[in-house]
C-alpha cells in the first residue's frame, strides 16, 4: 500500500512550519496562508490550520532505508530531542525486523524514522532529508478497533500481523494504517491517542477521509 498524500490538522501551523523547513530541512513545495505542503519521498504531506477549538496531534512513520538507521539517529538527533521509553532512544521489532526511533514537531504530532530491514532499500551515503522515501505509517484513532478494521478490510487493505482490540496493523510494509483505540498511549510517548480529522490518499484505492 503506497500512500500518495496525508492531510493533517494543526492549531500550530505557525510553529511546525519552520521545524519542517528549517529544523529538519524539509522541501515546502507548496504553501497558502492556511496550509503548507512538504515531499516526504513519494507522499506528499499537506498541513492545514485547524478550523475548530481543538489541537490535533497525529503519529506518522517514514520509511528511511534499511542500512542507515544509526546514521539517521545521529542526524535526528543532532535537531531534536529523541524520545525514550525504559530509558531507550530506539526500538527493534523482531516480528517487523526493523528499528524505530521517535521524536516530536511542536504541535506534539509523533514522528517516527523506520527502517525495515527486509525492504532492501540500501543506500550508500551519508544520510539526509532526500533519504525519507515515504509516509510508510499513519495512525487511525477509534471507538472501536476491529470495526474499523472490517471496514478497512471491506474496501481491499488487508491485516499485517497480529491485531487486538486496541492494535491493528492494517495493509503492508510499505503502508500500514495503524488502528489504535481511542486513549491508547502511543508508543514512546505519554499521548493518549484522540481522534482528530484526517485525509489520505492511497494509490489504487483513492481518497479516504477518517
Amino acid at each position: 500500500m503506497v500512500f500518495e498524500e496525508v492531510t493533517l490538522y494543526t492549531a500550530q501551523l505557525k510553529d511546525i512550519k519552520p521545524f519542517y523547513k528549517d529544523t529538519l530541512g524539509m522541501t515546502i513545495v507548496d504553501e497558502s496562508e492556511r496550509s503548507f505542503t512538504i515531499q516526504a519521498g513519494q507522499t506528499r504531506m499537506v498541513f492545514r490550520q485547524n478550523e475548530t477549538n481543538e489541537e490535533p496531534f497525529y503519529h506518522f512513520a517514514w520509511m528511511i532505508p534499511s542500512n542507515l538507521f544509526q546514521e539517521a539517529k545521529e542526524w535526528v538527533a543532532s535537531r531534536v530531542p529523541l524520545s525514550r521509553q525504559d530509558g531507550q532512544d530506539q526500538t527493534y521489532s523482531m516480528n517487523w525486523n526493523a528499528h524505530s526511533l521517535y521524536f516530536e514537531d511542536p504541535a506534539g504530532n509523533i514522528l517516527e524514522f523506520i527502517a525495515h530491514h527486509s525492504a532492501h532499500n540500501e543506500r550508500q551515503h551519508a544520510f539526509s532529508t532526500a533519504d525519507i522515501l515515504k509516509v510508510c505509517e499513519v495512525g487511525i484513532v477509534c471507538e472501536d478497533v476491529l470495526a474499523k478494521v472490517n471496514e478497512l478490510q471491506r474496501i481491499g487493505i488487508k491485516r499485517w500481523g497480529e491485531i487486538s482490540d486496541t492494535f491493528a496493523p492494517m495493509g503492508d510494509m510499505n503502508g500500514l494504517f495503524i488502528v489504535v483505540k481511542k486513549e491508547r498511549a502511543w508508543f514512546f510517548s505519554e499521548q493518549k491517542a484522540q481522534v482528530h480529522a484526517l485525509e489520505v490518499v492511497v494509490q489504487d484505492v483513492g481518497k479516504l477521509q477518517m
